[in-house]
C-alpha cells in the first residue's frame, strides 16, 4: 500500500474489548472476523512508516451508550490496544464513536496537513461510520479499505449497508491494500 504525503491511514478501536474473545463485545458477538482483521492490520503496519499512520484508541464512560454496555473503559483489560505497535506510534484518544471528538486528531490532521483518511479498524457501524461522516462533512476525502472493516461475525451485513450510505456520500471503497 502507498499513501501519499496527504494521505493517513486512521485505525479506529483496536482493543480488547472488540479484538479479544474475553472482550465486552466478544461476549455479545463472535469475532472471528474481527481477529483476522486485526492480524492483517497488525502486517500492514510493519511494513508503513509510523508517521502515516495513527491508531484511534476508545475512552468510554460506564454505560456511556447504553446500560450494561460498558466497553474501552480505561483501566480494564478491554481498553488495551490490542496491535503490534511501539512506543513511535502515534495514539489519540477519543471519547465518542467519532474519531473527530478528539480536538488532538483534529489537530494532527491539520498540522500535517493530512487530506485523506484511509480508515480501517472496528466497529464499522459506529466509529467508523461516524468518522467517516465527521470527515466528509469536514471536507477530507475518505478511503474505506473493505477488506480492513470488521464488525461481529453476527452482523456482517452491517459493513455493506455502511459503506453503499458512505460511498453515496462521497467516500471511495477499495477492495484491496493495492490502490494510490
Amino acid at each position: 500500500m502507498k499513501l501519499a504525503p496527504k494521505d493517513l491511514l486512521v485505525i479506529i478501536d483496536p482493543q480488547k474489548d472488540f479484538t479479544d474473545v474475553d472482550g465486552d463485545y466478544a461476549k455479545r458477538h463472535p469475532i472471528s472476523h474481527i481477529q483476522r482483521v486485526k492480524n492483517q492490520i497488525n502486517e500492514l503496519i510493519k511494513k508503513l512508516d509510523k508517521n502515516k499512520f495513527v491508531i484511534i484508541f476508545s475512552n468510554y464512560q460506564k454505560d456511556q451508550f447504553a446500560p450494561n454496555t460498558s466497553m474501552c473503559i480505561e483501566g480494564t483489560k478491554g481498553h488495551e490496544i490490542d496491535l503490534d505497535y511501539d512506543d513511535s506510534s502515534v495514539l489519540i484518544s477519543k471519547t465518542e464513536h467519532s474519531s473527530f471528538s478528539s480536538q488532538e486528531f483534529k489537530n494532527f490532521l491539520k498540522e500535517n496537513q493530512i487530506r485523506r483518511l484511509v480508515l480501517c479498524g472496528f466497529l464499522a457501524e459506529y466509529c467508523i461510520k461516524q468518522t467517516a461522516l465527521d470527515a466528509l462533512k469536514e471536507g477530507y476525502e475518505i478511503v474505506f479499505l473493505k477488506e480492513l472493516i470488521q464488525t461481529g461475525d453476527d452482523v456482517q451485513q452491517r459493513i455493506e449497508e455502511v459503506l453503499v450510505n458512505l460511498e453515496s456520500q462521497g467516500a471511495v471503497v477499495k477492495g484491496n491494500l493495492n490502490f494510490e
